[in-house]
C-alpha cells in the first residue's frame, strides 16, 4: 500500500468499494492523472468518486 493512501478522505462504504477496486486511493487518483498529495487533485478525486456512486445508485 502506498504511503499516500494515508491521505485518503473519509469514505462511505460504496466509495470505499470503488477505491478498493482500483487498488487504493493513490491508484484511484493516479488513474485519472491526479496526484494524491495535491489537495486540489484529492478534492477533484473525491468529486469523481461521488459521481461514480451516484451513477451506480441511478442504475439500480
Amino acid at each position: 500500500m502506498p504511503v499516500t493512501d494515508a491521505v485518503q478522505p473519509p469514505l462511505t462504504p460504496a466509495e470505499r468499494a470503488i477505491v478498493k477496486s482500483y487498488g487504493g486511493w493513490t491508484y484511484f487518483l493516479m488513474s485519472f492523472g491526479l496526484e494524491p498529495w495535491e489537495k486540489d487533485d484529492a478534492d477533484q478525486g473525491k468529486r469523481i468518486l461521488e459521481a461514480f456512486v451516484r451513477g451506480e445508485e441511478d442504475s439500480e
